[in-house]
C-alpha cells in the first residue's frame, strides 16, 4: 500500500496560514483520488492544530518538534532520514531532503509556489529571500520532482537553474476558506465593508504600486471605494494573526482618500472569502505575484481581475483579467471597468468559466500521476 506523505508545515512567510489551509485541502483531495490500495499521511508540527479529516485514508502524524524550529532544523539532511522510503510532497520548498541512492524507494516532490525571491527579493526582505532561495536550491538538487503552480513560475526557475531543469506545472486551487460561505454578507457587515467596492492587497512603493490605485481614485471621484486587505502581502512581516489588530499599522492612506479607502483586517481566513466574494473587481497592480490563491478565490467568486501584467497573474486570470502595466493604463482601466456598462458583467462570466480549471482533486490526480511516473 503506497502512502503519499504531505508536509503540513509551510515556509514561514506571509502565505503560511493560507498554505496550511491549502495543504489540508490537498490532503483531502489526495485521499479522494487515491488509487486502490493507496492513502495519505499528514505531518503537522508539535503544538500545531491538526484538521479533522472525514476520510479514513488520511492519517495525521505529529512531528517531534514545533513548526517554529523547522526552518532551521530541516536545513540539515539528517532530519530527512525518518522519511526514507516514503513518497513525500510539500506545497512550499521547506521540506527535509537528503541525498539518497536510486534504490531506496524514496520519492520527493516539491512545489515552488512563486518566484518573488529572485524577481523582487527586496519585497520579501533579504533574510527571507535568502532562506527561500536556499530551500529551493536544495530542492532542485535533491528532490525527485520540482513542481510549480504556473508556467510563469516554471520559466523563472529555469532561468535561474538552467533550461535543463524539468519543472512540472500543477495548477492549484483556492483554499476552502476563500470560497464564500452562507454567512458571507454578515462577515462583510462586521468588517464594515460597503455594498460595492474594489479589492486589493497592493502596498506602497516601486513594487507594490498602491499609488496607482490612489491615482485611479483621484482621477474618478465617483468610482467605487477601495478595500485594502491587510496582511496578505509579502512585505508584511510574518505575524501571529491572533494578536491584537491594533498592533498592525496597516497601509498609510492619504488624507484626501481616507473616506474612500477601507483597510480590512480579517479575523480568520473565512473572512477573506467573504471579502473576495463581495468585490466588484480585484485590482492587483503589483509587479510580482505570490502563489495566486487570492486570484483563484476571486475567479471562483466570478470576480474579474485588473492586474499590472505579471506573467503568473496573467496566466491564472487569462480572459477574466485585464492587464495594465503602466500607471496611466491602470488608472484608465480601473475607471473603465467600474464605470462602463457591461464591462464587469462580461468578465465575471469569463471568471466563472476560468475557475473551473482549478480544483484540488485535479491537482491531487496530477500529483499521484507524478509519483507514479518517478
Amino acid at each position: 500500500m503506497a502512502t503519499l506523505t504531505l508536509i503540513a508545515e509551510p515556509f514561514p512567510d506571509w502565505e503560511s496560514e493560507i498554505q496550511r489551509a491549502a495543504a489540508r485541502d490537498l490532503a483531502r483531495a489526495v485521499a479522494a483520488t487515491a488509487p486502490r490500495g493507496c492513502a495519505a499521511r499528514f505531518l503537522v508540527g508539535r503544538g500545531s492544530a491538526a484538521p479533522e479529516f472525514e476520510s479514513p485514508l488520511v492519517r495525521i502524524e505529529r512531528l517531534p518538534m514545533r513548526a517554529s524550529l523547522l526552518p532551521l532544523v530541516w536545513q540539515s539532511g539528517t532530519t530527512a532520514r525518518p522519511l526514507d522510503g516514503e513518497f513525500v510532497h510539500a506545497l512550499t520548498p521547506m521540506m527535509p531532503l537528503r541525498s539518497r541512492g536510486d534504490d531506496d524507494g524514496s520519492q520527493s516532490s516539491v512545489t515552488i509556489p512563486h518566484a518573488i525571491a529572485w524577481e523582487s527579493p527586496a519585497v520579501l526582505g533579504g533574510q527571507q529571500a535568502r532562506l527561500f532561495r536556499a530551500y529551493t536550491r536544495r530542492a532542485v538538487k535533491l528532490a525527485d520532482a520540482i513542481l510549480a503552480p504556473t508556467h510563469a513560475t516554471a520559466r523563472a526557475l529555469q532561468q535561474h537553474y538552467g533550461d535543463h531543469l524539468p519543472v512540472q506545472v500543477i495548477p492549484l486551487a483556492p483554499p476552502a476558506e476563500f470560497v464564500p460561505g452562507p454567512d458571507a454578507p454578515e462577515r462583510r457587515a462586521e468588517l464594515g465593508l460597503p455594498e460595492r467596492y474594489a479589492l486589493s492587497t497592493a502596498i506602497s512603493g516601486e513594487h507594490g504600486r498602491l499609488e496607482w490605485l490612489f491615482d485611479a481614485l483621484r482621477a474618478d471621484p465617483g468610482a467605487a471605494p477601495l478595500v485594502l486587505l491587510d496582511g496578505f502581502d509579502p512585505s508584511v512581516p510574518h505575524r501571529d494573526r491572533d494578536r491584537d489588530a491594533a498592533e498592525r499599522s496597516g497601509p498609510e492612506i492619504p488624507e484626501d482618500l481616507r473616506a474612500r479607502v477601507i483597510v480590512a483586517r480579517p479575523r480568520e481566513l473565512a473572512d477573506v472569502g467573504a471579502v473576495i466574494s463581495g468585490a466588484a473587481l480585484l485590482a492587483q497592480p503589483q509587479d510580482y505575484a505570490g502563489t495566486g490563491y487570492l486570484t483563484l478565490g476571486a475567479l471562483r467568486s466570478a470576480v474579474p481581475v485588473l492586474h499590472g501584467g505579471h506573467p503568473a497573474t496573467a496566466e491564472l486570470a487569462l480572459d477574466a483579467g485585464v492587464a495594465a502595466d503602466s500607471r496611466e493604463a491602470f488608472v484608465a482601466e480601473y475607471s473603465r471597468l467600474l464605470r462602463e456598462d457591461g464591462a464587469l458583467t462580461q468578465l465575471s462570466v469569463l471568471a466563472c468559466d476560468r475557475s473551473r480549471g482549478f480544483s484540488w482533486n485535479g491537482a491531487a490526480w496530477q500529483l499521484w500521476e507524478t509519483h507514479a511516473n518517478l
